[in-house]
């Protein structure tokens, strides 16, 4: 007698795989070990050492060089200060930095040329003030730039460092210099005179002896209150 065939039911087909989520800006995309990037490409997270830094692809710091965060601890703490790093707004030095593709093709590219993850830049003298004189600081330092003076970093420095006002001393000295500017060509040499004049005036007033009442001219710190710094024209 013929054998019967058992037929066998086909496989049902396979459960179609759920596509991953984009990742949202704050998301860390693996890139190698060590190196991972933000899911908007704003911000790389490297591992140094024993520590973690947050760099800005978009910005640099006041000397041109990579604006880096940090160092933290873990990679989870380095992820929790990228929402606040958004919002720091660098001197006005700082430029754009142009952003990075951030496409696969384009980190895997990278990464054949990649260099290990440079050290952070040493301090500068603002960074190891207390964090409310920073902003002090840097608030002082902008505010000289839209003055004009190029090399305010410094003038800040040497005034807080120094016993003479040398901020107010080199607004005072420029606001006369452009006064004297503003003369007719033939009276600037005069201009100039009277003014050096001007300044062995008011320091003549320190040295009148008792009881003839004297003159000094002072700083104005906070509120327009005089400091006891005292101001001499012509420096």
């Amino acid at each position: 007698m013929p054998t019967a065939k058992t037929s066998v039911p086909p496989k049902p087909p396979a459960k179609p795989k759920k596509a991953k989520p984009e990742p949202t800006a704050d998301d860390l995309v693996r890139q190698e070990a060590g190196n991972y990037l933000s899911g908007d490409g704003r911000f790389e997270v490297r591992q140094s050492d024993a520590n973690w830094y947050v760099v800005d692809r978009e910005q640099t710091n006041e000397f041109g060089q990579e604006l880096i965060h940090g160092p933290y601890g873990s990679m989870k703490d380095a992820k929790a200060a990228m929402p606040g790093s958004r919002d720091i707004t660098p001197l006005l030095r700082s430029r754009i930095r142009p952003n990075k593709p951030a496409s696969k093709a384009a980190s895997k590219s990278a990464k054949a040329d990649s260099k290990p993850a440079p050290k952070p830049p040493p301090q500068t003298w603002i960074d190891r003030l207390p964090k409310a004189d920073q902003v002090e600081v840097k608030a002082l330092i902008r505010a000289l730039e839209k003055e004009g003076i190029d090399d305010a970093d410094a003038l800040v420095r040497k005034d807080r460092q120094g016993l003479m006002p040398a901020v107010a001393v080199e607004l005072l000295n420029r606001r006369l210099a452009a006064v004297v500017d503003n003369l007719p060509e033939k009276d600037q040499v005069l201009g100039r005179k009277l003014i050096s004049q001007l300044g062995a005036v008011i320091t003549s007033g320190e040295k009148l002896a008792d009881p003839l009442p004297g003159w000094a001219l002072y700083e104005t710190g906070e509120g327009r209150e005089p400091t006891k710094r005292r101001v001499r024209v012509g420096g």
